[in-house]
């Protein structure tokens, strides 16, 4: 056996060097098992994950039909919950168990777990559980290891050589697994606070203070309406409940019209469209439309289930900006900048004196 682990566990390495993506990791793993004489049926893997709208990823492989992504919201349904609190993997954290073997063609763990009865009834013989711990050191997120889980068909179950086996090449494959999930994190977590284009752009390495590029934009700058006030007055909940909806629905406006969103200034949003000739210019005009629907649209929607509501101005400005990296030696902000911006703030001002919720120059 030491030699097929050790083939495994270097195949493990070399793709997880190169780079190889968490799906094509798992299937690629399991069919090495598989032909190493491992009568897999299913395999599972779980982790947290740093994201704002997924609380958790895995991936589950299934004999001759390969890998499947899962992902589990943050806000999930009652039904969600009650699922994972009657799983193998909770009572495993719960109890700090690291490992679970339930022989399924004896009748063990179907009263226990829900799934573990439904494998039972597709046929599962022997079921294995391991839990891969990553210590806490250098930590992203709530993460802490990866949950695994191996199951069988094979009238004999799991042989004593196929879990050593899998216990001898987890460890690597966990790290390379980590290792995939440390990249996808840094992604998202740079996407979620600077947008998509700053981040593929820093994740370039163009990190250097003062590497900016000239270019030409159409800016957006929009605000609610009595926001100072609406702080004062709100609960917190309220105003945070406000604040995200309105948010989604002018950013959801941007994105649909291919703006980029630069930031968030209090209840501000700093956007730019890019494009050749008259293209940007019209599909902000056309977003500011759209914004202006989708706003009335969202007022009928909260004033009707007796939610506060506000408007919006909003200022449209084109000009050539610096857009790059500005800021102090070790802490830096992807922005614009130049008189195209200023001139865009002073626009956006004028609303409540010339009492129009959208000015364009």
């Amino acid at each position: 056996m030491a030699g097929v682990a050790e083939d495994i566990v270097g195949w493990i390495v070399g793709v997880g060097l190169d780079g190889l993506d968490q799906a094509e990791l798992m299937a690629g793993y399991c069919d090495r098992l598989v032909e190493a004489g491992v009568p897999l049926w299913r395999a599972s893997i779980g982790a947290d994950t740093l994201h704002p709208l997924i609380q958790a990823q895995g991936h589950r492989w299934l004999a001759g039909e390969g890998v499947r992504e899962e992902f589990y919201a943050r806000s999930s349904s009652p039904e969600a919950e009650q699922e994972w609190r009657q799983s193998p993997w909770h009572w495993m954290i719960e109890s700090g168990e690291l490992q679970m073997r339930r022989r399924l063609a004896a009748g063990e763990g179907s009263n226990e777990f829900p799934l573990l009865a439904g494998l039972a009834a597709q046929g599962g013989t022997d079921y294995w559980a391991r839990i891969v711990g990553f210590g806490n050191r250098r930590s992203i997120g709530e993460t802490r290891g990866v949950a695994t889980s191996w199951a069988t068909r094979d009238s004999g179950g799991f042989a004593e050589r196929d879990l050593a086996l899998i216990d001898a090449t987890l460890p690597a494959f966990a790290l390379a697994f980590k290792a995939t999930m440390a990249i996808d994190t840094a992604g998202v977590v740079v996407t979620t606070y600077l947008g998509h284009d700053a981040a593929e752009r820093i994740l370039r390495g163009e990190i250097e203070r003062g590497r900016v590029n000239t270019m030409h934009k159409v800016l957006w700058f929009s605000d609610l309406t009595g926001f100072t006030r609406i702080a004062d007055t709100l609960p917190r909940e309220q105003l945070l409940d406000l604040l995200n909806a309105y948010a989604d629905c002018l950013v959801g406006v941007v994105h649909d019209h291919d703006g980029k969103v630069l930031k968030f200034m209090g209840d501000g949003i700093l956007a730019a469209f890019d494009g050749a000739g008259g293209d940007a210019c019209r599909r902000a005009l056309d977003g500011a439309e759209a914004a202006a629907a989708a706003m009335a649209r969202l007022n009928r929607e909260r004033s009707a289930a007796g939610l506060p509501v506000t408007g919006f101005t909003l200022a449209l400005h084109q000009g050539e900006v610096l857009y790059g990296n500005v800021g102090s030696r070790d802490r830096l902000d992807f922005t614009v900048i130049g008189p195209a911006v200023n001139e865009l703030s002073r626009i956006q001002a004028m609303s409540r004196s010339l009492d129009q919720p959208i000015l364009v120059s």
